[in-house]
């Protein structure tokens, strides 16, 4: 069965989120969240909600194919990453990036509340 997990990605109005279906636990996040953490970090990408959140759909594309150009199409996904309207009900790992505080923080998830801390 898939660890699932939602992202929620914030500034300080505003909030996006994303879902990924498989290896949500947090060592199959962290690196890619930490990737787009430092992109953001460094100054690579702004960070304002809009404009940063589209790059984590590309990380998850060469994430999720790596073997391929950044045009190429799957008939499923776009990679490991997908936005959504909510969280959802399945998951098991809620992870938040505060994009005005450059944090990044994640929890166990039993589809209503946070559980126990795990980034």
């Amino acid at each position: 069965m898939s660890t699932r997990c939602n992202i929620i990605i914030k500034d300080g109005e505003d909030k996006l989120f994303f879902y990924r279906h498989s290896d949500g636990y947090p060592d199959g996040v962290k690196a890619t969240l930490n990737e787009f953490l430092d992109m953001v970090k460094s100054g690579k990408i702004r960070n304002n909600l809009s404009q940063a959140a589209g790059w984590l759909i590309l990380i998850g594309h060469k994430e999720y194919l790596p073997e391929c150009p950044a045009d190429a199409i799957s008939d499923w996904k776009v990679g490991a990453y997908e936005p959504t309207t909510s969280i959802h009900g399945d998951i098991e790992y809620l992870y938040e990036i505060d994009l005005e505080k450059e944090t990044l923080n994640g929890w166990t998830h039993d589809g209503n509340k946070k559980g126990k801390k795990v980034l």
